[in-house]
C-alpha cells in the first residue's frame, strides 16, 4: 500500500472511531436529560446563577447513572450553567480532553481561536460533530451565551477532583472540584 493510500485509510479509520465515539456520547447526554434528576439539578443550577457574580457554575454527576456506557476515555461527567450575555472567560485544560454540548441556549464558542455559532444538541440538520466540541488539552476556549443562560453537558477524560483550568490571560490555575 502506498502512503497516500495509508493516509486516506489512517483518516477513514480516525473518522469512523471519531464517529463511533460520538455516538456514544450523544446516547449518554439524551439520557441524561430526560432524567428528571439532570432537570431538577438543571434548574437549582440556574437558581444558583442568579446569586453569584461568577460567569457559570456547575455539578458533576456520576457516570454510572448516564444509562448507558460512556467511552472508555470518560472519567467525569459535568453540568455547566453560563450567565446570559457574560463570556465564560479564556481558559484551558492542561490535563483533560473536554467533550460537550449545548442542552439549552444559544450562542458563539471560540475554540482553538475559531469562532463560529453554536449548534444545540438534538439538531437533525448537523452532523455529530457540528454539535459536539471535542476540545483537547492545551487548547484554549471560550463561550458567549446570549439572550438566556446556557446550558451544556461535558464530559471530561480525567476524574472531577483532577480537572485542572488555567485562565488565558492571567495564568491562574484552579481545580474545580479540590479533593
Amino acid at each position: 500500500m502506498d502512503r497516500f493510500d495509508t493516509a486516506n485509510y489512517n483518516e477513514a479509520t480516525n473518522k469512523q472511531m471519531t464517529t463511533e465515539y460520538l455516538e456514544q456520547l450523544n446516547a449518554a447526554a439524551s439520557y441524561l436529560i430526560a432524567q428528571p434528576e439532570i432537570r431538577n439539578l438543571i434548574s437549582l443550577l440556574k437558581e444558583k446563577l442568579k446569586r453569584v457574580p461568577e460567569p457559570f457554575v456547575w455539578s458533576t454527576f456520576d457516570l454510572e447513572s448516564v444509562g448507558t456506557c460512556p467511552p472508555e476515555k470518560i472519567k467525569s461527567g459535568w453540568i455547566f450553567v453560563l450567565k446570559k450575555d457574560v463570556p465564560s472567560g479564556c481558559h484551558y485544560h492542561p490535563n483533560s480532553t473536554q467533550h460537550m454540548v449545548m442542552i439549552e441556549g444559544q450562542g458563539e464558542s471560540n475554540v482553538g481561536g475559531v469562532r463560529k455559532r453554536m449548534i444545540q444538541f438534538g439538531s437533525d440538520q448537523h452532523s455529530l460533530d457540528h454539535v459536539w466540541y471535542v476540545i483537547p488539552e492545551h487548547t484554549e476556549h471560550e463561550f458567549f451565551p446570549q439572550d438566556r443562560d446556557m446550558v451544556v453537558i461535558s464530559f471530561h477524560t480525567c476524574a472531577a477532583t483532577q480537572l485542572e483550568e488555567i485562565n488565558c490571560n492571567t495564568g491562574a490555575n484552579r481545580l474545580y472540584e479540590p479533593g
